[in-house]
């Protein structure tokens, strides 16, 4: 009977986790007011939000066009954001640090549960490293067409993932922690600016 009680427990705190996705919303405004500096400036990003496992805390608003990103992690590691999975496995991976004396942005693609490599044609379209305290800033702005031929498409849900890691900013290392969630980006301001979906999906 005890037994059974546990199993039930279990079940029933697994259960409202399991099933709960956040979802984050994406501004698709006609014109950004987005500079590229390494910082999360307030007023900056119409939406923002602090993503309560990680404590990485994410700025983001599209043109219709690209999208514009900073991510401020309480840690002085590299810090990612990767699209397209609930895992990093098959996910289109930006992942930065910052330094005194300069910083990084990478484009990656997640190969294993926690593990990611380069690409060989990157999309990135401009980036800029800071620092925040003692935690790392990356900024940058990218295509809503993916390199793993996924699109980011007004109205559909699109899962990722938010990864830092406490000290490295060797990307070789895996997170020292990550969590999952899904974005949706908003309804554009004009009709244009809805990207086209690949064929081959």
């Amino acid at each position: 009977m005890k037994r059974l009680l546990l199993v039930l427990a279990a079940l029933g705190l697994a259960g409202p986790g399991l099933a709960q996705v956040k979802t984050h919303g994406i501004p698709n405004l006609s014109s950004v007011e987005v500079k590229m500096d390494g910082k999360l400036s307030e007023g900056e990003y119409p939406a923002v939000f602090t993503d309560s496992k990680t404590g990485i805390r994410v700025g983001w608003v599209s043109d219709g066009q690209l999208l514009y990103l900073a991510l401020q992690s309480p840690h002085p590691g590299w810090v990612a954001i990767a699209f397209g999975n609930s895992k990093i496995r098959g996910s289109s991976m930006f992942i930065g640090y910052h330094l005194s004396g300069g910083g990084r942005v990478d484009e990656h693609t997640g190969s294993w549960v926690s593990t990611h490599r380069p690409i060989d044609k990157p999309s990135l379209i401009n980036f800029a490293t800071g620092s925040a305290g003692k935690g790392t800033v990356i900024e940058f702005a990218m295509p809503l067409t993916l390199s793993n031929g996924q699109v980011i498409v007004p109205g559909q849900p699109m899962p990722f993932v938010l990864a830092c890691h406490k000290t490295k900013t060797s990307f070789k290392g895996r997170p020292s922690i990550k969590s999952s969630a899904s974005l949706v980006l908003g309804k554009p301001e004009r009709a244009h600016d809805v990207p086209a979906a690949a064929d081959s999906l």
